[in-house]
């Protein structure tokens, strides 16, 4: 049965019936999204703490490796851009958490890696994820904490991640879809995504990283 919907405030205006669709909550993404929301927030606080924010302690969860970095590396080892990477290096660097040093054959290339307070604040903070993690994941049990986490490394599993790629394609191609993609495109171009689309896209790499206990991802620069 269709849905009717009026509103006194346009009144005059012909009548609105809404189709009916599945709620937001019937979907696993709904849970799984706000599920990492809740995490990241409590977290974030601790982090905030510290002095830091989620995308500063990506990357140095990622320098902390015996080798150093560029910051063109790290930016794509962080999903971070060039220019973003690079700004967050230096903040890094300014608060005495990492270093930069000139390659003597090039002198554009920078490597980076971590000072010893760097270091002391990792491993700090590697053992207060852990706790944070168990303590939110607790009413799952180990067993089904366990088993949540194998199941989402099998969504994330290479060959799954192509069927989905070529699953979207096909459905991009769909003559229902196409009619507003022609819409859509007929509209002038706004410089880029919006931050909507970016902040959802970054809300889905960090339910992903909670899941699997690695890094979170580098934060939209806009984001601060």
């Amino acid at each position: 049965m269709d849905t009717e919907w009026t509103d006194d405030e346009w009144a005059g205006e012909p009548r609105v019936i809404l189709q009916p669709i599945r709620p937001a909550r019937s979907h696993l993404n709904y849970w799984v999204r706000h599920t990492h929301q809740r995490f990241s927030k409590n977290f974030g606080r601790l982090l905030k703490e510290a002095g830091i924010i989620a995308s500063e302690w990506a990357a140095l969860r990622e320098l902390y490796r015996p080798q150093r970095w560029s910051p063109v590396a790290l930016g794509q080892a962080i999903g971070m851009s060039k220019g973003g990477a690079s700004k967050l290096v230096s903040r890094l660097v300014a608060k005495g958490l990492a270093v930069k040093d000139s390659n003597e054959s090039d002198r554009r290339f920078r490597a980076v890696g971590l000072t010893r307070l760097g270091r002391e604040l990792i491993v700090f903070l590697a053992s207060i994820e852990k706790d944070t993690d168990r303590e939110f994941f607790a009413p799952l049990g180990n067993g089904r904490r366990f088993r949540l986490t194998q199941y989402m490394n099998r969504l994330l599993d290479s060959d799954r991640s192509r069927h989905l790629h070529q699953w979207v394609q096909t459905q991009l191609k769909k003559s229902d879809l196409q009619r507003f993609i022609r819409r859509a495109k007929a509209k002038p171009a706004d410089g880029g995504r919006s931050k909507a689309d970016e902040l959802w896209e970054y809300c889905q790499r960090m339910m992903v990283a909670n899941a699997l206990g690695k890094p979170a991802p580098a934060k939209p620069e806009w984001l601060g």
